[in-house]
């Protein structure tokens, strides 16, 4: 057997294990969320407030709304209230996912066609949580694409950092992208690239103490408060989450550990601009996971899921390339 298809079986084997590990998917806790998160379209579709319509459903359901954290963004809210119901919604939401797909090809078509390939079926392996019915009203869902869509603009500056201000604006752990353009701007000494992104920065911490204003305006005696996030699960909260790679669902949790690291590490190491951003953002999201969340929030792992295994076309071609020396030699 040549080493091309040493290296390339393997990849596709992961690959393959998305068709057929549907039935290992992890369950979906979130079901109350999505109901809390629709019921709340619906009102402002009807013409109430967001933060009214938002507080009372919280507390039709016995939900905490203290503090701020508790309260999602009214981003999205807006945005899907524009639309007459779930099934024009969700075909937004799957039209945005193809878009998002199409991009990643077009910004890798640089690249051999394999690893292009090979890289998108590895990023949509993340993505499948947009197919899921009533997952249109999930935050992470439409968050997480336009932090690919953000990736996919890194050769414009101006664009990928609004795009991943939007994503923040959506769920605000997309900071941690966001963050990661910041890093590596610095990295790079690019000074205006730094700017902006820490401008980004500044505006959505802004935009978040005025959402944060309104919530607590609406607050009434005797209302929920959260127990909080900082829990410090640990590795277990963060193998959950990975588990929202159809890749990675029927792994057991040291291979889902050791595969993730190899590949971030092989997306610093090898990658470009799109690769890095995807693997700081990633790293910094599940290093979070460690200290915060809690057993149930598994299903924030749907904004790291496409990104962290686009290390392995890299470690593929890095492979061919070592053959075609050994061969040439």
């Amino acid at each position: 057997m040549s080493m091309t298809r040493r290296l390339l079986m393997p990849l596709l084997a992961l690959i393959a294990c998305a068709a057929g590990s549907a039935h290992a998917v992890p369950s979906k806790p979130v079901q109350h969320d999505q109901e809390l998160y629709r019921t709340v379209v619906e009102r402002v579709r009807d013409g109430a407030g967001f933060y009214p319509a938002t507080m009372a459903a919280q507390r039709q359901r016995s939900y905490p709304v203290r503090p701020a954290l508790a309260v999602r963004p009214p981003t999205l809210a807006y945005a899907l209230s524009l639309l007459p119901g779930t099934v024009t919604r969700t075909a937004a939401l799957v039209a945005l996912l193809f878009g998002a797909l199409i991009a990643l090809r077009q910004t890798l078509s640089d690249r051999p066609t394999t690893e292009a390939l090979s890289t998108v079926a590895l990023a949509l392996a993340g993505l499948f949580g947009t197919l899921f019915p009533d997952n249109v009203y999930l935050h992470e869902q439409w968050s997480v694409l336009l932090v690919l869509f953000a990736l996919c603009a890194h050769r414009k500056p101006w664009l990928m950092v609004t795009l991943a201000l939007a994503a923040v604006l959506v769920r605000e752990t997309a900071l941690a992208w966001l963050a990661a353009i910041f890093l590596l701007a610095l990295w790079k000494r690019d000074v205006k690239l730094a700017g902006m992104a820490l401008a980004a920065i500044a505006l959505a911490a802004g935009l978040w103490l005025l959402h944060a204003h309104f919530a607590a305006a609406e607050l009434q005696p005797g209302d929920l408060t959260s127990p909080g996030w900082v829990s410090f699960q640990g590795l277990p909260l963060v193998v959950d989450a990975l588990r929202r790679n159809l890749v990675l669902t029927p792994l057991p949790g040291w291979l889902i550990l050791a595969v993730v690291t190899g590949s971030l590490a092989a997306m610093l190491r090898w990658g470009g601009d799109l690769e890095r951003i995807a693997a700081i953002g990633s790293a910094g999201f599940l290093a979070g996971l460690t200290v915060f969340g809690r057993p149930d929030n598994g299903y924030w792992g749907f904004m790291a899921a496409p990104f962290v295994l686009l290390g392995l076309p890299l470690v593929m071609r890095r492979g061919l390339s070592a053959e075609a020396q050994s061969q040439g030699s």
